[in-house]
């Protein structure tokens, strides 16, 4: 580029003399110059390519890192549905489909011996090899509690005030289980609780879930040595949020519970719920009203879900 610079001016004085008449000589001079200055302007385009064809690169590979950088984040994927993880739900009678396990006991849990470290129960059903479930509850249960505990011992946390509890009968002995175990040469092998919802099945006994909306009964067992009574009726208003963003809302709960001697059945239904709209892919809600009730047995309607504790 340097010999470039120098002989171009000498080119432009030899090419400017192309208007004066020339010897042989002197027009040969100037030929000569022209296909220089010719031969010089191609290569300096093949330069000019070049250097646009290089910036155009650079262009391309600072666009495509731009587009790395801005392009959406894919969404995970969503969670495996944890109300039908391990879970079988019987037909429109009382048989679970696809039970491939054997013949199992349906159990009711009563106490835990921490010297024998081994849950205490008694047999109240079975599940037959095919998965029809028949159940006859007639078993006494041997140890119990006064029913005037209840109040420190009720599993659905939802009376926030324990002395809106009442009771006819405060020291009979009581049990109340939300679900039964499901036994295999002496070994737990999963559960089976009684609803109309896989939802309301499972969150009335989780922990973490209990407070949900998801509408529909969950069954409960409870046994009694002696008739007695629970009443109850709050009308709670509080933060219901888990958002961060406050939700104030109002709940209902009822107990209108009296027992016989003997086996019963319990009735929670959650009525009504209230949304979370900041988190809808959640399935986040609050329940309105939880209302306990007896029933003499099991509804026609009602499911039996098993849920399996082996992995």
């Amino acid at each position: 580029m340097k010999t470039i610079h120098k002989i171009f001016p000498i080119l432009i004085i030899l090419i400017g003399c192309t208007g004066f008449s020339q010897t042989p000589e002197q027009q040969k001079m100037i030929d000569k110059a022209l296909k220089m200055r010719d031969s010089i302007m191609e290569s300096l385009n093949l330069e000019e390519v070049q250097r646009k064809a290089e910036q155009q690169q650079k262009r391309l590979e600072s666009d495509k890192q731009s587009n790395n950088t801005t392009s959406p984040i894919p969404k995970a994927t969503k969670n495996e549905d944890k109300y039908w993880k391990n879970t079988l739900a019987s037909d429109s009678g009382n048989t679970l489909k696809n039970w491939n396990n054997g013949d199992a006991d349906l159990v009711f849990n009563y106490s835990y011996d921490p010297v024998k470290d081994k849950v205490q129960y008694v047999k109240i059903g079975v599940i037959k090899a095919d998965g029809t479930i028949a159940l006859n509850p007639i078993n006494k249960v041997p140890i119990l509690k006064p029913i005037k505990e209840f109040k420190d011992n009720n599993n659905f946390f939802d009376i926030h005030n324990p002395d809106v509890y009442q009771y006819h009968n405060e020291d009979s002995g009581f049990k109340l289980n939300a679900y039964l175990s499901v036994y295999q040469n002496d070994k737990q092998i999963g559960i089976l609780t009684i609803g109309n919802s896989e939802k309301v099945t499972r969150n009335l006994l989780t922990s973490g879930d209990l407070y949900y909306g998801d509408e529909g009964y969950l069954l409960s067992w409870v046994y009694v040595d002696e008739a007695c009574a629970i009443k109850a009726n709050e009308n709670w208003k509080g933060d219901l949020s888990n958002t961060g963003t406050p939700l104030l809302v109002e709940t209902t709960v009822t107990y209108d519970l009296s027992f016989k001697p003997g086996w019963n059945l319990v009735k929670t239904e959650v009525i009504g719920k209230y949304e979370f709209p900041n988190a809808p892919e959640e399935d986040r809600s609050r329940y309105k009203k939880h209302v306990h009730t007896m029933v003499p047995s099991i509804p026609d309607d009602a499911t039996y879900y098993f849920r399996s504790t082996l992995y």
